[in-house]
């Protein structure tokens, strides 16, 4: 939470939002928030859980992306390469409890790739950063001991 500002105080930041450019990242979820969905349409009140994603830019800085995610079967595949990514599910297997999953996200490490997309219509305009979630390889086995 920010601090109060006095009038007599300067300022300088000028935007809340971070230009990640495109490419992959190791990642780290920060934290979930839940809410209700208030897009326009037919998702308006489903249940929507906010992720939070923490990596580091290729200058060494640190950003934050945030993405939502609703608790609709439509949106079942995007849930799914989130938990893919996280290695909470295996491929093939279903997750068998989403509420326990969705609470064991904090810290989790995951690869992500930032794609940007342009909108259509009236935001013809408007570039999107768009986060992928990159499935979580296993570790590769280290043989030692002599072996």
């Amino acid at each position: 939470m920010g601090n109060v500002l006095d009038l007599n105080d300067s300022i300088n930041q000028e935007s809340q939002f971070v230009d990640v450019p495109e490419g992959e990242y190791d990642a780290r979820i920060d934290h979930v928030e839940a809410g209700l969905c208030s897009w326009d349409g037919q998702y308006n009140g489903n249940p929507i859980r906010t992720v939070f994603v923490n990596l580091q830019m290729p200058d060494g800085s640190d950003a934050q992306l945030r993405d939502d995610f609703v608790l609709n079967s439509d949106f079942e595949w995007k849930l799914s390469q989130l938990f893919l990514s996280t290695g909470q599910k295996k491929k093939g297997e279903p997750l068998p409890n989403l509420g326990r999953a969705l609470n064991e996200l904090p810290g989790m490490a995951c690869r992500v790739k930032i794609v940007k997309t342009k909108g259509k219509g009236a935001k013809a305009e408007t570039t999107y950063t768009n986060i992928r979630y990159l499935e979580k390889k296993p570790a590769a086995n280290k043989w030692g001991g002599g072996f």
